[in-house]
């Protein structure tokens, strides 16, 4: 199984800081492990990392760096990292990626597999197999519309007013609070949800962070949703937990590479690398 890991952060304007989010290894519920497949802690992998073409709705001054690899504490057969420098998420190897940056601030970043049409700029088709990462801000309709169904009592869910409501999360649709600022959200088979490809013949599963502040910035916050919607050979991969993530954004400064760690060859390499 797998859970999904996010570093975010949170403020009151259109500025998203770098989101990761993916997925690794974790127990079943019934307490067995992907042992088979998944190295031991001791042994922190390097994985490679994929890059995704974007697309802008204005076009930047310059293009943030995409490293060529990047550490992970427990690494799965089978996985990399996908990246356009501004989202990053851990999906199955060998898929194709894209991403989006909207005038508006809001981003999306999409891995499906091969051969399919760029997902990061249209609704993913009911029953399509895609992991699929939005970055947003309550600030604007976007973002708030993205959110507040699962977050129904939040600030987002009157942001606009009698103007255009909060739509309410489908019956069927199974939501769970982790924490204050969590939710885990799973559409069966059928279920036309919150999932990125959902109500086709797929399930998709996913979390959602929504940073509770008191008082609500005026400009809102950011928020991140991760959906997965995978064929029945890897439905398993589709189990999310965002606690590490959770906790990385709760700290007060941003993390910082520590110098000598197991990852520094590894870093220096890929920085080398990026300047060729």
């Amino acid at each position: 199984m797998f859970a999904l890991t996010a570093c975010t952060g949170s403020g009151g304007s259109a500025t998203h800081a770098t989101t990761t989010a993916g997925l690794v290894s974790a127990p079943t519920t019934g307490g067995s492990a992907v042992a088979s497949t998944t190295r031991e802690p001791s042994a922190p992998a390097v994985l490679p990392v994929v890059p995704c073409s974007t697309s802008y709705g204005v076009e930047p001054s310059g293009q943030p760096f995409v490293p060529h690899q990047l550490p992970a504490a427990t690494a799965p057969e089978g996985v990399s990292f996908y990246s356009n420098g501004r989202l990053t998420v851990l999906a199955p190897a060998g898929w194709a990626c894209s991403a989006l940056v909207a005038a508006d601030g809001g981003q999306r970043l999409d891995v499906y597999e091969p051969g399919q049409a760029d997902l990061s700029t249209q609704e993913v088709p009911a029953g399509t197999p895609v992991v699929q990462l939005d970055g947003e801000w309550t600030g604007h309709g976007p973002g708030a519309q993205l959110i507040c169904p699962l977050f129904p009592k939040s600030p987002a869910a009157t942001f606009l007013g009698d103007s255009l409501p909060c739509p309410a999360a489908p019956a069927a649709e199974q939501v769970t609070q982790l924490t204050d600022d969590v939710v885990a959200f799973r559409d069966t088979a059928g279920v036309r949800g919150t999932g990125a490809g959902s109500g086709g013949r797929l399930a998709s599963t996913g979390d959602a962070v929504y940073p509770q502040m008191s008082p609500s910035p005026q400009g809102g916050v950011t928020v991140d949703l991760l959906s997965c919607t995978l064929p029945p050979a890897l439905a398993d991969l589709c189990r999310f937990s965002i606690e590490l993530g959770w906790k990385a954004a709760s700290q007060e400064a941003l993390i910082q590479w520590l110098p000598g760690d197991e990852f520094e060859a590894a870093r220096k390499t890929s920085e080398e690398q990026a300047k060729k």
